[in-house]
């Protein structure tokens, strides 16, 4: 979550929350991607499904 706040002409953008050291629930595969929960935050993540694919974006 961010907050926003701005000065003069410039927005300038903070995190309200600390960093949050996730921890993903995945749903099961079911196709090329799943989507993931993180347990703290409650962030939503895409997650490949496949190795194949996980290594090209490195």
């Amino acid at each position: 979550m961010l907050t926003r706040q701005e000065y003069g002409t410039v927005a300038v953008e903070e995190r309200a929350i600390p960093d949050c050291r996730h921890h993903w629930i995945i749903e099961a595969a079911n196709g090329p991607i799943s989507q993931g929960e993180c347990q703290n935050c409650h962030e939503i993540r895409e997650f490949s499904n496949s190795i194949i694919e996980a290594e090209r974006d490195y």
